[in-house]
């Protein structure tokens, strides 16, 4: 069966994949719930408690991944 994978620390959305249904129980980080429609700049992210998915923005989820977006570097000679 098609299955969903999502990061199991952070809820962020991996991608898809087959999985057998009687393992998806065993397996951290993949649900048969798919998630939303999302757009550019967007990102699912799964809330295990409540076993549904929410869309929240790209800036958010480099918050949660705690990605410094680098700024300009400085040339010294």
């Amino acid at each position: 069966m098609k299955a969903y994978l999502f990061n199991a620390e952070s809820g962020l959305y991996e991608g898809e994949t087959f999985e057998e249904p009687d393992m998806l129980q065993y397996e951290d980080g993949i649900t048969p719930v798919p998630p939303p429609d999302y757009e550019h700049g967007q990102v699912p992210l799964f809330d295990r408690q409540k076993n549904t998915w929410t869309v929240i923005p790209v800036s958010m989820a480099r918050q949660l991944l705690n990605v410094v977006t680098p700024g300009p570097t400085e040339k010294t000679t």
